[in-house]
């Protein structure tokens, strides 16, 4: 159990931030540059203890990819994480997503919007298959004040449902919590809940303390 545990998680929960200007629907990732990058401090809201601070740094734009690295203060490597141009990811470390994990926005974005999404996931290490499904709304626009700034905000709540395609009866649901905004096209908080066999096992916010622009 803790082992399709883990493959699930490593498949289905976004652990790096993701980099998301005018809000358009085809046209919100134009100022994202190379060295552009994102710092965020993480809570675990379970013990209410910080746990890491990131920085998750643009390395490559082509016009079908936005490729980043994650960097954990105090750590030795990186993650690499690609995304779509609507900032859903297709790749993360050795989890490949086909046709990506639905985690990105649809611009623009308005209070009562939503969208669905199905996407299998697989760990190119373990051979592991996850097949998953997604709805999320946008259910307020809020201003939400961090280190980083003050930021105009919608919040967008996502709920995931997932499996280990080996195991079907392992069911995987996810609650995330998402603050963007279209003013800095990128995400100010977001608050991550996994649970596994209706249980909860990790709940986590992540905070934007400072915004890297490229000179």
């Amino acid at each position: 159990m803790a082992r399709v545990l883990s493959i699930l998680l490593a498949a289905l929960v976004p652990v790096w931030s993701f980099p998301l200007a005018a809000q358009s629907p085809s046209t919100g990732n134009e100022a994202v540059r190379v060295g552009d990058g994102w710092v965020y401090d993480r809570k675990d809201e379970i013990t209410g203890n910080p746990t890491d601070t990131f920085t998750s740094q643009v390395t490559e734009v082509t016009p079908q990819e936005i490729v980043t690295r994650a960097i954990f203060r105090g750590k030795n490597g990186s993650a690499f994480v690609v995304f779509d141009h609507g900032w859903n990811r297709t790749i993360d470390n050795n989890v490949k997503y086909n046709p990506n994990d639905g985690h990105g926005v649809h611009l623009p974005l308005a209070v009562g919007k939503e969208w669905r999404f199905e996407y299998m996931a697989q760990n190119t290490q373990s051979g592991a298959n996850m097949k998953a499904t997604s709805l999320a709304k946008v259910v307020a626009q809020e201003t939400i004040t961090t280190d980083a700034g003050t930021f105009d905000a919608f919040k967008i709540d996502r709920q995931v449902r997932g499996f280990n395609t080996a195991d079907p009866s392992k069911l995987l649901e996810m609650e995330i919590l998402m603050w963007f905004s279209p003013q800095i096209n990128h995400w100010v908080r977001r608050t991550i809940t996994t649970k596994f066999e209706k249980r909860v096992r990790a709940s986590s916010t992540d905070e934007l303390i400072d915004i890297i622009h490229k000179l």
